[in-house]
Order: C-alpha cells, then structure tokens, then sequence
C-alpha cells in the first residue's frame, strides 16, 4: 500500500479556510501523498498565505491567469496529477487524518471497486465579517 495519491484543492477567495484545508492533507497517516492546490485567480491573500508551503516544497501550487470556475480549475489539477488515485478536496474542508490510508486499502482490497465516498462531519463555525 504506497500508490502515489494525488490531492486535488480547488480555491477561489478563501485564505481564510484553505491553509486549515491543506494542514488536514499533510497529517495524513497515509505518506505517498501528492498535495496540488489549484487557485482560481483568488483576488484576497490566498497565495501569500500558501507561501510558506510552496517555498517548502509541500504543495503544488498553480494560479490560473484568470478566474475559470470550480470544472475547469478541478480539470487543471487533474492535468498536473501523477498519482495512481486522485482524491479532490473543498478549500473549505478537511480530511480525517486517517481518510486517504482507509480509502486507497479499500481499493487495494478490491479491485472492482472503481470509486469510494465517505461520511462526513459538520463542524459548526463562525462567520467571518473581514469587510
């Protein structure tokens, strides 16, 4: 078990969710993890924000030149994948840690298996009002 698993996250506008996003995919238990965040040409902080992780070599990091929308941003990081499993992630989410790790063993366990969900959870927030 140690097929590359390609994270695809999606952003637009939202500094303020993606890095806790991102932190939930670099906690994985699972280790062979390729993380690409695809911004949709955000007009806030978010790619200073993700400096740190871009100059640490923990993400992928690409800008589209202009905002494209939520298919063709996703499409954009399905064209930089490598992984044998691609897993797709809101800015505004966050993986369990255990998640990828128990999903790619499901695949392993059978191969006819072609796609796998999980539950989820909601965790109550507060609104932000940055204006």
């Amino acid at each position: 078990m140690n097929d590359l698993v390609s994270v695809i996250i999606p952003t637009y506008n939202r500094s303020y969710f993606v890095t806790e996003a991102i932190e939930s995919v670099l906690c994985q238990t699972y280790p062979n993890i390729e993380l690409i965040v695809v911004d949709d040409y955000s007009m806030d902080d978010t790619e200073e924000k993700l400096k740190p992780y871009k100059n640490k070599g923990k993400i992928k990091y690409i800008r589209n030149e202009k905002n494209k929308g939520i298919s063709p941003t996703v499409n954009t990081g399905l064209l930089a994948a490598n992984g044998k499993y691609i897993a797709r992630l809101d800015d505004d989410d966050l993986f369990m840690p255990d998640k990828i790790e128990k999903q790619v063993k499901h695949f392993e366990e059978d191969p006819d298996v072609g796609m796998v969900t999980s539950g989820c959870l909601i965790i109550p927030i507060l609104v932000r009002n940055d204006t």
